[in-house]
């Protein structure tokens, strides 16, 4: 089974998701009906958990000294896309209003592009990137929060910003920093840990997708994913060739909407209930961007990857 995964871009992650998707859809009751400690595993009771000890297992890997080049690369590839977020969303509003267009609501489009998997990132980035791109899972899970685009989209409607889900966020892998930095050992210790949780983070992921309502959503949830692709990726894949004059494959790996996003809409909607009748389609289509892009994504990763070495293979041997 490992073998098979690993032959699959961003498998360790996708694979899991995309069982534990099935399972929601068909059986949503079979994990939760045993109760305590298979309900916290199996469903999205632990996802919270997970994200926290990979990020502290992230936190750890980071040391200090080479914190400038994780800043320098993923700290400005992730400014660049908050800039792109917040004019989208600021935009988007201004010109359809919270109705949206399409069947696109103003909610759906800015969870949706705020939204960054940073489970399918370290995946890509195991595959493809290097240790200092892996170290920089906790900053990336910082954009995963609901928080991230309900801070957006407060931005978009001048209302008041809950910092709470960002710092709780940030403790865990301030913490994993100053353990790895104070005892290199510990650090080599807890290292591992990300690649051990990638699965885990996938099947929690996957636990609050239901694939059903995500295929219904059809053209709304293939429109929104093509938007997503085309304000995430050509802008921040120009800035990291040109500019900081790596692969992109960084930029790449960050352009997938986690499965966490499916949550903000509802999330959004608590706040105020003016929002509510927005939640059920902007749901639907989030899930099913959340698949699309899942799958496309590695793909993507994988072809340029392939493409940039045979490059880089063919002008060695003239």
């Amino acid at each position: 089974m490992y073998k098979f995964m690993k032959k699959i871009p961003a498998g360790l992650l996708l694979v899991p998701m995309l069982l534990s998707a099935l399972i929601h859809t068909f059986a949503p009751e079979f994990f939760p009906s045993f109760g305590g400690v298979s309900e916290a595993l199996f469903t999205t009771d632990g996802i919270n958990y997970v994200i926290g000890a990979t990020c502290f297992c992230s936190g750890a890997g980071i040391d200090m000294q080479r914190l400038k080049k994780v800043l320098k690369k993923q700290g400005l590839l992730l400014l660049i896309k908050t800039v792109i977020c917040i004019a989208a969303g600021f935009f988007f509003i201004q010109m359809f209003g919270l109705d949206g267009i399409w069947g696109i609501s103003a909610i759906a489009f800015i969870a949706a592009i705020c939204s960054t998997n940073p489970s399918l990132y370290l995946a890509l980035e195991q595959d493809y990137g290097t240790e200092d791109d892996m170290g920089a899972f906790g900053l990336v899970g910082l954009f995963c929060v609901p928080a991230y685009p309900m801070l957006v989209f407060s931005i978009s409607q001048a209302t008041p910003i809950d910092w709470t889900p960002i710092l709780s966020t940030i403790v865990p892998i301030v913490f994993g920093m100053i353990i790895g930095n104070l005892d290199k050992d510990m650090a080599n210790f807890f290292r591992p840990g990300i690649v051990v949780l990638t699965p885990f983070m996938g099947w929690a992921f996957g636990a609050g997708i239901n694939l059903i309502d995500a295929v219904q959503a059809g053209p709304q949830g293939i429109l929104l994913s093509i938007t997503y692709f085309l304000f995430m990726i050509p802008i921040m894949f120009f800035f990291e060739r040109k500019f900081l004059h790596t692969d992109g494959i960084t930029t790449i790996s960050m352009a997938s909407i986690a499965g966490m996003s499916v949550s903000v809409p509802a999330l959004i909607a608590a706040g105020n209930e003016a929002y509510a009748p927005y939640v059920s389609d902007a749901t639907a289509q989030i899930a099913f961007g959340v698949v699309i892009t899942s799958i496309i994504t590695p793909i993507i990763a994988s072809r340029l990857w392939a493409y940039d070495h045979n490059e880089v293979y063919e002008d060695h041997i003239m």
